[in-house]
């Protein structure tokens, strides 16, 4: 199940305590459909890839901190940070600041692009 990140204090926490592991956060609100298919999605695919990312979740009602930072407008939003930083990810088509509900979100796509953003970060961190 993904970490629940209730407060600005929580989501600074996950990214400084994580530092082997991406940190995917889905930022959005809890309430929404599309969100809580997202969070379905990442909680399906959660052990598979357990050696390469942690899986949190923002209600954005609960903390808006990040709204203007991150730019968090859309339904949901789905960030990659590595090494405290926020990442690029790598669908296989292209290269994204952030997947959002454009974006066609499966079990399997996700967990692709898990993989391959996790393997080109390691591979850049190892030179």
């Amino acid at each position: 199940m993904a970490v629940q990140l209730s407060s600005a204090s929580d989501v600074d926490q996950a990214l400084i305590n994580e530092t082997e592991r991406m940190v995917v956060i889905r930022w959005g609100y809890d309430e929404d459909p599309l969100c809580q298919e997202a969070d379905r999605i990442m909680e399906a695919i959660e052990n598979e890839c357990i050696n390469m990312a942690v899986f949190c979740t923002v209600d954005l009602k609960e903390v808006p901190d990040f709204i203007v930072e991150h730019k968090l407008y859309d339904p949901y939003t789905i960030m990659f940070f590595y090494k405290r930083k926020p990442r690029n990810i790598f669908t296989g088509t292209s290269t994204e600041k952030y997947l959002d509900a454009l974006f066609p979100l499966s079990e399997k796509a996700l967990a692709r692009v898990v993989e391959e953003t996790y393997k080109n970060l390691v591979s850049k961190s190892t030179r």
